[in-house]
């Protein structure tokens, strides 16, 4: 097995499927996979839900074969080299938890937006990916664990570190939604003394929907900003990767990973969707040489960051087509 779908909800966690329990599932699965090879727990953002066929991200996003086509709908673990069914590539783990709510009931019930409601519940759900680390250490003690997360997945992410004594070897966070400050708190309230390695990647075509999470999500002070704005520099295992940079991208495709330009000038989903971005993305999951963060720190292209809309007027790097979002997709933050 090369895949298990992992469920979350308020009573815990559950498997995907017939067959055994949660932790008899997750012992078949390990027993396949080599231990060079990653095990990666890959987490959705918002408006995916479990338990709503149209939005379930085990039918979509986690799907070698997605129930539908569509220009934000990729195969997470194809993407990322896992095969379907030969555990030797790897074991990919879809975490699926409730991001969706209504705006209206929520606005009514708690005067607050359904976006703001499920920002909250992310931390609680934090706690369920720690136990999910906990069951798989038990079971394999010496096996590293990686995570990728998209926007509020991201935010699951980071909240799951403080409950756990040993973290994530590499997280990847995609388009976070989350604020600045709070990333500081969730990794400095670790427990345990060896941070996890955090690559956080941003695009100057996700500042809308930066501004949008500013607006919607709970935030302490006005002056909060989202951590796509970066850097982070006072984290020593942090590393932000603006991947719409010219000098960024030709640094990569010098190392052999074809991260093919996108013309894009907002959008949410070019993090996955942009051609060659999971390529990127396997080369720091698999460990090639020098994709650590302390090498890439010292790379020039890693360092500057631009200030908000700085990148709106900016075109293409080369020929490559355009991959434009609809009007409708500019205007709802982080649409399934």
């Amino acid at each position: 097995m090369a895949y298990l779908g992992i469920t979350a909800s308020d009573d815990g966690l559950r498997a995907v499927g017939d067959g055994p329990d949660l932790v008899s599932r997750l012992a078949d699965a390990l027993r396949d996979v080599p231990s060079d090879a990653p095990i990666v727990i890959m987490i959705h953002g918002y408006r995916f839900h479990p338990d709503v066929a149209e939005f379930d991200p085990h039918r979509l996003l986690f799907s070698h074969r997605p129930d539908r086509t569509g220009w934000k709908i990729r195969s997470w673990p194809g993407g990322l080299g896992f095969d379907e069914h030969d555990g030797r590539s790897g074991l990919a783990i879809g975490f699926a938890w409730p991001a969706r709510q209504r705006h209206l009931p929520s606005l009514l019930r708690q005067r607050r937006t359904g976006f703001a409601s499920v920002y909250d519940r992310a931390a609680f759900f934090g706690h369920h990916v720690a136990d999910l680390m906990g069951t798989i250490r038990t079971l394999a003690p010496e096996r590293r664990i990686d995570i990728i997360a998209h926007s509020l997945g991201a935010r699951v992410a980071l909240c799951s570190l403080r409950h756990l004594e040993r973290a994530p070897a590499r997280m990847i966070l995609l388009g976070a939604a989350e604020f600045e400050q709070r990333v500081r708190e969730h990794v400095r309230a670790r427990p345990g003394s060896d941070p996890p390695q955090i690559y956080n990647i941003t695009s100057r075509a996700n500042d809308f929907y930066d501004l949008m999470f500013e607006a919607f999500a709970p935030r302490r002070r006005w002056s909060d900003r989202a951590v796509g704005l970066g850097p982070i520099s006072d984290l020593p295992r942090w590393l932000d990767i603006r991947i719409d940079r010219h000098d960024v991208a030709a640094w990569i495709n010098a190392r052999g990973v074809r991260l093919k330009p996108s013309e894009v000038r907002f959008c949410h989903w070019s993090f996955y969707t942009r051609a060659g971005a999971f390529d990127l993305y396997q080369a720091i999951l698999r460990r090639r040489p020098g994709w650590d963060i302390a090498s890439l720190r010292t790379e020039p292209c890693f360092r500057p960051h631009e200030a908000r809309w700085s990148g709106f007027r900016l075109r293409r790097i080369d020929d490559a087509a355009p991959e434009t979002p609809g009007p409708d997709d500019i205007t709802d933050l982080n649409r399934a």
